[in-house]
């Protein structure tokens, strides 16, 4: 293969929700010499999993041709990166090309970690088990979910690894709304197995969850973390306050830890204990690296990650990336803020807005965000899809 050399002035590598919206940022702030590296043909709107795994989104409803989200003006090259060297400022792709930039920003996201819990890829692959992080399983979510009648349904929330990690319990509430409607939940035992102390991790939040708990029927499995699946006996190994346990499920929706991509570790980019790229949590500025950014789920910022996570991220990042282009000193700061709307029922669902020092901070005080409500139902279902290809990737 021939290696062929291309020059960037700020190279983005990923082009889901953080390259896109950064990308259509950055040329809006009038910077013109971006070149954005993604291999994927097909844009998904991930959040909408959770309703495609619950029956109330279909496939389609999620995906854009990667081309129609693409701002104009930026150079896309559909190839993956393979390797990094920030001492020389090179990037290496998997078509040969080797990319030399003034700045990267790194927002490639990350991907399901199978190794953390030894077994859970093969159990992806059994009749019994899904889970609606992957494009490819969620409407098998919505089959088992369906076809469950009676037994054990295991639905799991991992670490602060994943992004939005809470979406894990939106399927949970959807599915039990599901099985009361249709007359079986007093059939089932449902369990829920997280690796927060609470069923939230926020006492506000907590209260109005323990009531769908309890509605429900909900076995709660706090600081608990799944070490292991049995595909073939369908049993998980959870480790929590009773050491090392064993769970058996009639059908299981697992929600994986995650990592970022091998290249980044390889790159000494990251953070030795968490694994992902070692930022300032303010300024997204890589600690070692001056020329080297990162935001959403790939960044290392302290904080749970979401999609309004990095609507708070990308401004930031586009503002001190300019100013130290322009010799300025970055001093945009980002304050921790995410969000997760969990649904409590096919119909209802509550948001709680936090920062990384787990204090609410609700962007629109007067509204009962944290009270499940039709109208929060219908605002992520329908508005927030809506604001995310019409204006949120167009860097507004």
């Amino acid at each position: 293969m021939t290696t062929t050399s291309l020059e960037a002035g700020t190279l983005i590598i990923g082009g889901g929700n953080a390259g896109i919206s950064l990308a259509a940022r950055l040329l809006r702030y009038g910077h013109r010499d971006i070149v954005l590296v993604e291999p994927k043909l097909t844009h998904h709107y991930r959040p909408l999993l959770s309703y495609v795994g619950a029956g109330r989104a279909r496939p389609r409803d999620i995906e854009r041709p990667q081309q129609d989200v693409m701002p104009r003006g930026v150079q896309w090259l559909r190839t993956r990166i393979t390797g990094l060297d920030p001492h020389a400022s090179t990037a290496a792709t998997g078509d040969g090309r080797r990319i030399h930039y003034e700045h990267v920003v790194i927002c490639c996201g990350s991907g399901p970690d199978w190794s953390a819990a030894p077994g859970s890829a093969d159990a992806m692959l059994s009749p019994s088990a899904s889970t609606n992080y992957l494009v490819e399983l969620a409407p098998k979510t919505w089959r088992l979910v369906r076809q469950t009648t009676s037994g054990t349904a295991v639905f799991t929330v991992p670490d602060q690894s994943a992004p939005c990690p809470q979406a894990g319990q939106k399927i949970l509430y959807m599915a039990c709304d599901h099985w009361r409607r249709t007359g079986v939940l007093g059939n089932m035992d449902v369990v829920l197995v997280t690796e927060s102390d609470t069923v939230f991790g926020l006492d506000a939040v907590d209260r109005r969850l323990e009531d769908a708990v309890e509605e429900y029927g909900i076995t709660v499995h706090a600081a608990t973390a799944v070490t292991g699946v049995d595909a073939a006996e369908q049993s998980l190994e959870i480790t929590g306050p009773r050491g090392v346990t064993h769970l058996t499920y009639d059908m299981l929706h697992l929600t994986p830890r995650y990592a970022p991509a091998e290249w980044i570790r390889k790159a000494e980019l990251h953070d030795s204990r968490t694994g992902f790229v070692e930022v300032d949590p303010e300024t997204l500025r890589h600690r070692r690296f001056p020329n080297v950014w990162a935001c959403g789920d790939v960044a290392d910022v302290a904080t749970s990650k979401s999609g309004g996570a990095l609507r708070k991220q990308t401004p930031v990042l586009a503002r001190n990336l300019l100013a130290v282009r322009k010799g300025r000193p970055a001093t945009a700061r980002y304050n921790g803020y995410s969000v997760s709307p969990v649904t409590t029922s096919m119909s209802r669902a509550l948001v709680a807005e936090y920062d990384r020092e787990n204090r609410l901070t609700p962007s629109v005080p007067f509204l009962p965000l944290l009270k499940p409500s039709r109208a929060v139902w219908g605002f992520d279902r329908h508005i927030l899809p809506f604001q995310y290809w019409h204006s949120i990737l167009k860097g507004r």
